[in-house]
Order: structure tokens, then sequence, then C-alpha cells
């Protein structure tokens, strides 16, 4: 996805100075009159690492991830006179059971009472913040709250703030250094700007294929609706629920990876079924096996109630490259869809809540004669078979497989959904629905020719059409769409095409238009054969007798998209309250049929976002390119300046500026 990168040369720090590249933007910093207590480092260096790249027991004086090349360099280079702190976070996002705002909201919150701390204590000491992906987020917001005065430290502290990707990117007051941004970030710009910190805070965002900071959300509606969903609303039981309904799809999109042990599946499985054999039943082992089982098993059978892991959604899985993270992660669906997935949680946390009664009781083996044992063997047996699909499973698959399930859910709906969009706003339904209800009418006429004509015209029609229902899921995703708010209408209309197209048997409805052509096109050569053969009249007629019952057959299947209408989304689709649509969209889906929407489809195709939607999934925009693409990750490589340097290099050497400045 990366655009080809110039040739990165390293400029000497002596070269840098305080003018960001774009050449319209100062980053200034106030001087340190008096130096700190002898105890206090001269500055304080906070590091907010980006998603994945640290937890909440990381260890604060080891520098990690993509910002680890700055901070190491600020301390080889100033030694005890700058302190460098890597803010140990949650850092997740959807996959340990709380959202990226659960974790943003985690990051400010310990970054803010870190500065607090630190500025009581050391009074004379200044600071710099640097934030790189969800860190940025956190940094982002943390410099507009101090730079408008509600922040943990004074702004005349700061030195300056650096901003790598930063997903609230475009707020006012910001340096923007290298290319400007296309758009604004995904998180929606700061609405406070950086107030008083305005020129002391730098942002890099690789422009025009790093989403998280460069999205056009005015002319991609969809995209721009569900990046906020994805990156804004926290879940449930951490904040109360959003008004338009984004709070429940943000739950849904979430999966709870953060107890599950994969690679102990196999090793739970087997102690299960040895001690429903023994002739002492070891209780707490027992316990232990079906709670670690418990926690294994229960996000994977959500992600397949949920249909997140559907057959369509995760197909790409199946036929990665051997070794892969997700090859593995099909690998392990492909098991759990032959196992008894659902009724193996039920078993496991039946067997684990006995179990674990038992020890608390203070019993710590049963004898296999005893009722108690009996049942827990029983119950054993039953868990360990239940999974013996999924614990086939090679070992290292079980591993590796983790890292792709967590977030199989937000990258499902990603993919797909953009997918979906992009087809459907791309097919001539005008056209579909003129030539399906034309041709049953050529067909009992006897037509050969016209029936062979439209068939063609229809054949080409529906390809595009054939080749999106076998890769989606369509009621799953029309019912995605139904819920993400989205003020244009876009989404709305795109949710009810989506689901009228899912009541239609669309492949049954190709393969008859398919062969309406090859019946047609055969009574056709007989009616005007080649030079030198007679025309056989009677013999086109047997050909197009044979035509009658495949025209009954589209007739009667076409019927669904002529006069299907949109269906309405299942409240607890999501486990929460379904968002409810504006008052026209609910009319349209009452009152008007897939002809009635074509008007609208018509204008949704020829906009701007549609346009970009098309652009997008063009470059290859799936699942994980959104969360995880090379050009979020490829800020090494970024050149900013006509110096040559890249992105890492330019805030190095910036920071070192201004803590120089700060001694």
């Amino acid at each position: 996805m990366p655009a080809t990168r110039p040739t990165a040369q390293r400029a000497l720090a002596a070269l840098v100075t305080a003018t960001v590249a774009t050449g319209t933007a100062a980053v200034t910093v106030p001087a340190v009159a008096h130096a700190d207590p002898a105890r206090c480092a001269s500055t304080f260096n906070l590091f907010i690492p980006g998603t994945w790249e640290t937890n909440e027991h990381a260890d604060p004086s080891v520098a990690v991830g993509i910002l680890k090349p700055i901070a190491d360099t600020i301390t080889a280079t100033h030694g005890d006179r700058a302190e460098v702190y890597t803010l140990p976070y949650m850092a997740r996002a959807f996959d340990n059971g709380k959202t990226y705002a659960d974790s943003k909201s985690d990051a400010r919150t310990k970054a803010a009472n870190v500065l607090t701390d630190m500025a009581s204590k050391c009074t004379r000491t200044k600071f710099t913040i640097t934030g790189y992906s969800q860190g940025a987020d956190a940094a982002g917001d943390l410099a507009s709250d101090i730079g408008n005065g509600k922040g943990p430290i004074q702004p005349d502290r700061v030195l300056g703030v650096g901003l790598l990707a930063d997903p609230g990117s475009g707020t006012e007051g910001e340096a923007v250094v290298g290319p400007r941004a296309a758009g604004t970030g995904i998180a929606d710009p700061r609405p406070q700007g950086m107030g008083q910190l305005s020129g002391r805070v730098a942002s890099i965002c690789y422009t025009g294929k790093d989403l998280y900071c460069s999205i056009q959300k005015g002319t991609s509606p969809l995209l721009g609706s569900l990046g906020s969903i994805l990156s804004k609303t926290p879940s449930a039981d951490l904040g109360a629920p959003a008004p338009d309904g984004s709070t429940g799809i943000a739950q849904a999109l979430t999966a709870d990876f953060s107890q599950a042990d994969l690679p102990a599946l196999g090793r739970n499985a087997t102690t299960l079924a040895q001690q429903s054999n023994a002739h002492t039943i070891d209780v707490g082992q027992l316990a232990n096996s079906a709670t670690s089982l418990l926690h294994t098993l229960s996000p994977i059978a959500d992600l397949i109630a949920t249909g997140a892991a559907n057959s369509a959604a995760t197909a790409h899985l199946t036929t990665a490259a051997p070794g892969t993270a997700e090859h593995a992660a099909g690998q392990l669906l492909t098991a759990a869809s032959q196992a008894d997935l659902s009724n193996a949680v039920t078993t496991a946390s039946k067997l684990a809540d006995t179990a674990s009664a038992l020890v608390q009781s203070g019993a710590a083996t049963v004898p296999a004669t005893s009722p108690e044992a009996t049942a827990l063997s029983n119950a054993a047996g039953t868990l360990s078979a239940q999974v013996a699909p999924l614990t086939a499973t090679p070992a290292d698959a079980l591993t590796t497989a983790s890292s792709v399930l967590a977030v199989l859910k937000p990258s499902v709906v990603v993919g797909q959904v953009l997918n979906v969009v992009t087809g459907v706003t791309a097919l001539d339904f005008p056209g579909i629905l003129h030539n399906l209800t034309v041709l049953p009418q050529t067909v009992a006429a006897l037509d050969a020719h016209g029936a062979h004509q439209i068939a063609g015209e229809l054949n080409n029609q529906f390809a595009p059409l054939v080749t999106l229902a076998a890769g989606v899921d369509l009621r799953w995703v029309s019912q995605i769409l139904s819920v993400i708010p989205d003020p244009s209408g876009f989404t709305q209309i795109a949710a009810l095409v989506t689901s009228i197209l899912a009541n239609v048997d669309v492949i049954r409805l190709a393969n008859l238009i398919g062969q309406i052509q090859e019946i047609a096109w055969a009574a056709v050569e007989k009616l005007f054969p080649p030079p030198g053969q007679a025309p056989d009249p009677l013999g086109a007629g047997a050909a197009m007798t044979g035509l009658l019952p495949v025209g009954l057959d589209i007739a009667s299947v076409a019927v669904n998209m002529l006069t299907g209408k949109a269906t309405k989304t299942n409240p607890a689709l999501l486990g929460k309250q379904a968002h409810t649509a504006p008052t026209p969209i609910n009319a349209q889906a009452q009152n008007l049929d897939l002809n009635g929407l074509t008007g609208s489809l018509t204008t949704i195709a020829h906009s701007q976002g549609a346009g970009d939607l098309a652009a997008l999934v063009s470059e290859g925009l799936n699942a994980a390119s959104f969360f995880t693409s090379s050009a979020h990750t490829d800020y090494n490589h970024l050149v900013v300046d006509n110096a040559g340097r890249t992105a890492i290099q330019w805030l190095t050497d910036w920071l070192n500026l201004q803590i120089d400045r700060g001694a």
C-alpha cells in the first residue's frame, strides 16, 4: 500500500531548525530560566506507544515500539538530564473485551497522572510528550487540554509535543511536518485546538495512505462514520450508551481473547480425558482445565455465533500462506465449525462451576465411586469429545491464531461492508430490473432472438452481483450497515438494498439466465444457420419449448428482487438495542422495493463517496490493511523534509533540539 519511498538520507542534528518542513508553521518553545533540583531531570519525556505495542504491566523505563529509536537517542544524547518514560497502558483495540476508546481513555488517565505527579515533585522540570497512533490520539488530547488550561500541567512547562499517525490530526494549532494530510484523522480533529501550545505541537502523517490520520470523511461518509464508531465509542460498561446506537455496534465488534489460552487447549482437553477415567479425580486440576477451556472457547464461539466468522468472511484466512497467523486462524475456525462449540461452552461452564464449588468446600480429590466423581467424569468426557476437532488442530496454529481472531470482528466489518457498498453502488439496478421483467415475456412469446439478447445483457449485469453474493454474507452485512449512524443516508440506502439482495437466490438466478442464453442461442442458430445450411424452424421451436420451464423458474426467482421489501433489523442483532434509522429511511424500508430505490442508488453510484470507496477497495483495503496497514507502520521510511530525513529521524532531531533549549 505505501507509495514509492524517496531515498532517505540522515541529516546531522546541527541542521535542525524550529521551522516545520512545510514552511508555514513554526514550532517554538519557551525558554527555561532555572535548573531543576539535583534529584530531578531537566526534562521529563513521556512516550505513549501505539496499539499492541505495550500493556498495563510494562516497564516504563524500557522504550518500545516505533518510538523506541527516538527515546533511545534522547537517553544516549542527554543521559540523566532527560528522563524517558514509556507509558504502560491497555494499548488494545477490540480484542480484550474493551473498545479502542476504552483503551485510549486508559492512556489519557494514566498519562495525566504521571505528568501531575512529576510536575508536583519536580517543579522546574520541563516536559515533552510524544505519541504514536493510539498513543498520539491520547497525547494530542492531553496537549489540547494543557493548551486550553485544563491539563495536568501548565502550558509553559511543555517544550514540545510530537504526534505520529495521529487519529485526531487536523487539529487547529498543530504544525504539519512533511506533506499536508488529505482530510483529517479518523477520530476527528479536537474542537478546542491546541490553545497555548499552538506552534509547539508537530504532527506527521503518511498522507493519503494512512487512514488513521488521513481520511476525507466529507466525501466518504460510510468510512467516516464507521471510523468514528471504531475510534471514539466506549464500551457499555465504561460509558453511557450513545444515543445514535454506536455503543451497540462498538460492543458487538469487541471480542475478548484476553483470558484465552489457545496453546493450552490440547493440554487441557487431555487433562479432562484423563480425569474422566481416573480412579481418583483431582478436583482442582479439573476446575483449572475446565475454566481455561471456557475462557478459550467462549470468544471463538462468539465469533461464529455473531456471523463474524462466516465462511465468506474468512475465506482469505484459509487460503493464506502456510505458516502465517492468518492461515493458522483459518485452520482453527475450520476445526471450530466441526466442533460442538456452543454445547462445549455450556458444558465447560457447568463443569468449572461444579469443580470449583467442590474445591471451595475443601475437597481436593473425590473417589471415582462417588456420585460427584461420576458427574464430573461424565461431563469431562463429554467436553473432551465436543472439542475434539479443535484439539486435533496443529499446535503451531493454536499458538499463532489468536492475534488474528482477536480483531476478526472489526476486520470483517471493515472489509465486507466496504466491498458490499462499493459493489452495490456499481451495479446497474435499473437495467437489471428492466431485463428481469422483460425476459420471461420474451421467453413466453418464444422470441429466441430477443431472449438471447436480453439474457446476454443480464449475464453481464449479474456478473459482479454473483461475485458479491459469493464473497460475503449479505444478510449479516445489511444488518451491520443498518446500525451505522450516517446522516447522509448513504449507508442506510445501502443497507436497504443489501437486505433485499440477501433474500434473492442470486446464484440460482444467474444460472437460470445462463441456461436461457444457451437454449435461446441454440434456437437462433437453427433459425439463422451458417451459409449453406437451411433454416430449421421446427428444430428451433423444439428448442424454445425447452425454454418455457426455465422461463417460469426465472420469473419465480426474480420476483424477490422485483417486488421484495427491505427486511427490518433484528433488535437483538448486536446484543444491544439496534439503532433506529431516521424516519425517511424507515418509510423507504416499509413502502419501497428495490425498483423504488434505484434512483437513490444511481445518485449514490455517481457520488464522490462511492468513488472514494471504490478507490480504497481497488487499492486492496481490507481487514488487515485497515488495522495494520504498512502505511500505518512505515514511518521509518516516510521522508518528510528536503534534507531526506524520515519521520522518525525528524522527530528525534526536533525533540533533542527542544530538550537542549529547555536544559
